[in-house]
């Protein structure tokens, strides 16, 4: 019992599906890279609304950082919060 040798359709479809791969994963090393978040972006990682995020800051249990006209907020300080709130 051998190893069949892939056609080339076969070959071109593994390799799109790499080529996806290696791009979600440079997306996502990126996203884990960049320690500050903006409104949406943290409003997301919480998996809540943009109100709540707003609350959030005004109530001071995240701070803000502003860039310009940007609001940011600190990754390593969003995902602190998870950890404290998350059942």
């Amino acid at each position: 019992m051998g190893v069949g040798v892939p056609t080339a359709d076969e070959f071109a479809a593994l390799a799109a599906r790499v080529s996806d791969l290696e791009r979600r994963l440079a997306v996502e090393n990126c996203e884990r890279e960049r320690p500050y978040l903006t409104i949406p972006e943290t409003a997301e990682l919480l998996r809540c609304r943009r109100q709540r995020v707003d609350d959030l800051l005004s109530q001071r249990r995240l701070s803000r950082h502003k860039d310009g006209s940007r609001t940011l907020v600190s990754r390593a300080e969003v995902e602190e919060y998870l950890r404290e709130h998350r059942p």
